[in-house]
């Protein structure tokens, strides 16, 4: 998903939270049928495409829904999963695409846990 696109879904109303999700499910899903180092360069670059929860809670990242994943970038979360995102980058389909989806799963079980907290705290 790129910028433009949640943006545009973003301003029509759609939950900032929900778009966040979906693009890292898209991510994880084009990340099983990679094979050349540019597709795994277009996954990296698809990852740090700007989510509008920042936006949204922008001096507030505290109470963020996701903060414990991200916490301002500095999460070891996130940086472990940009580090292997970065190596697969750089090195393509000579590492094993298992690490490269393990991660990225695991990734988006913990955005799906931190949209059910959210969920459960709104009721």
């Amino acid at each position: 998903m790129n910028f433009e696109e949640m943006k545009q879904r973003y301003d029509s109303g759609e939950d900032s939270l929900a778009l966040t999700l979906e693009k890292w499910e898209r991510i994880f899903q084009n990340a099983k049928t990679v094979f050349h180092i540019e597709h795994f360069q277009d996954i990296l670059k698809a990852a740090v495409v700007p989510i509008f929860l920042c936006a949204e809670y922008a001096n507030q990242c505290r109470i963020c829904p996701i903060f414990r994943v991200c916490q301002q970038g500095s999460s070891e979360d996130w940086i472990n999963l940009l580090r292997v995102l970065q190596a697969y980058a750089i090195a393509g389909d000579l590492l094993p695409r298992d690490t490269l989806l393990g991660h990225i799963e695991t990734f988006v079980n913990k955005l799906k846990a931190c949209r059910d907290d959210a969920m459960r705290a709104a009721n």
